[in-house]
């Protein structure tokens, strides 16, 4: 199937781009405030006015992500996502994307382990012609055979294109050992063998089981008032109908003592992943394990890792922690790219730069760099887009993190202590019972 979505989706960005470089960006200079609602149908709304472009975004979030894929069907979810843009009752996917030509709007359907997204940029001008095909997308899928199965085809597609990439294959199998056999292990594309087992029916069930305007969250913003979104475009979406929706919650389980994966590859640079069990997003510890992780591993120079394992001793092309934290887990790792026969000594240094992590408090030059740095970026997390403020809007929503987050932000960081750190260092942090991935030669890695 020709990737007309992805085409489409260049040529809008260039109009909008092109738009953009002779009027005033009103997002690279302040959030602008949401209005929240709820619709009699349970649809969380949020609106938000952006009049620097004349374009509208409509972003919907849908509590579909693949940690609810049933079992033996995993791929479920996205391929559910993918699929809703391949036909409705009345037009057929080439229509679809005649129409989206036409109106020079771009439509895109993606997924991740804890949601599904349907994303529209619209012009002004078109958008009652616009939001209409969001609708009938949304809510009239076909899930034609045909075109299911070029969609599959694409996806394996790119699942064997994964199996060349060392980082993909580290963090895939970091993730399998870690949480074991919870959802979160599992691939968000699934695998060869349960794309295979996914016919329209599964597809038609999961789909009627989850898109519902009780279980999703809508943010509508750009060049357009609460009040027109209340005029032109409740109507419709109060006749999407709600549902009951079977009350899932993820209770994960994780590997509580050292695993090592080893995965052969005749490539000459080791790519090592050292970590264990974070936190979900709506913790409090996040904020201290922020702090934490910038001065651990941030991929600044300065950071503790870079500077010891990189800079010092030059045994690394690129080291970093990362702080991953979704609806009901998240995880902590370290990530290195080093030459095979340098693996072992790089995860001897990781591990003790997470010890004294845990042993020592860090010191007030860090924790003032780590929390200058962490305020003073937050802004590039809801970027200068109109399209990656209503993604940010939307999770904000999600994870619970109240309508108040990005004002209060600032406040969270700066009331990290020294203490916090290394309270949640020796909380969280697993430097002896921890799981290992090393992809690289393993016989010139040392770790046969």
């Amino acid at each position: 199937m020709p990737d007309k979505r992805a085409d489409r989706k260049f040529l809008v960005g260039t109009l909008l781009l092109i738009i953009s470089m002779v009027l005033p960006i009103g997002l690279s200079n302040a959030m602008p405030p949401v209005e929240r609602s709820v619709l009699a149908n349970k649809l969380t709304v949020l609106v938000f006015e952006d009049h620097s472009i004349p374009a509208v975004t409509i972003e919907l979030l849908v509590a579909a992500g693949s940690w609810q894929d049933p079992r033996g069907l995993n791929g479920i979810a996205n391929l559910t996502a993918k699929s809703i843009l391949l036909g409705t009752r009345q037009l057929t996917f080439d229509q679809i994307n005649d129409r989206l030509d036409f109106l020079g709007a771009s439509l895109d359907a993606d997924c991740t382990k804890d949601f599904a997204n349907l994303t529209m940029q619209v012009l002004k001008k078109d958008l009652d012609a616009g939001f209409g095909l969001f609708m009938d997308v949304l809510t009239e899928p076909t899930f034609p055979d045909s075109d299911v199965a070029g969609e599959k085809g694409n996806i394996i597609g790119k699942l064997r294109s994964l199996e060349d990439q060392p980082m993909e294959v580290a963090n895939r199998a970091f993730e399998k050992a870690l949480f074991l056999d919870s959802p979160y292990a599992f691939p968000v594309e699934g695998t060869e063998k349960s794309l295979a087992g996914i016919d329209r029916e599964a597809l038609v069930k999961f789909y009627s089981a989850f898109y519902r305007p009780n279980n999703s969250i809508l943010v509508v913003g750009g060049d357009i008032t609460p009040e027109e979104v209340k005029g032109r475009l409740l109507p419709r979406l109060l006749d999407w109908k709600p549902a009951d929706i079977q009350q899932m919650k993820l209770v994960p389980t994780f590997a509580r003592e050292h695993v090592t994966v080893a995965v052969d590859k005749p490539v000459t640079q080791a790519t090592i992943i050292i970590g264990g069990p974070g936190v979900e997003r709506s913790n409090r510890d996040y904020y201290a394990l922020s702090v934490m992780n910038h001065i651990l591993g941030s991929g600044e120079l300065n950071s503790r890792l870079a500077a010891q394992i990189r800079v010092k001793a030059g045994l690394a092309y690129a080291v970093q922690s990362v702080v991953a934290a979704r609806k009901y887990a998240g995880s902590l790792r370290i990530i290195i790219q080093t030459k095979n026969p340098t693996a072992r000594d790089t995860i001897s240094m990781a591990i003790s730069e997470m010890e004294r992590m845990q042993r020592e408090p860090v010191s007030e030059a860090e924790l003032q760099e780590a929390r200058k740095f962490l305020i003073g970026n937050f802004p590039l997390r809801y970027g200068s887009t109109q399209q990656e403020y209503a993604k940010f809007r939307a999770q904000i929503e999600f994870f619970g993190l109240g309508m108040d987050y990005p004002e209060k932000y600032s406040s969270l960081i700066n009331s990290i202590t020294a203490e916090d750190v290394l309270r949640v260092a020796r909380e969280h942090l697993k430097p002896r019972d921890h799981v290992l991935t090393v992809v690289a030669d393993q016989e010139k890695a040392g770790m046969k």
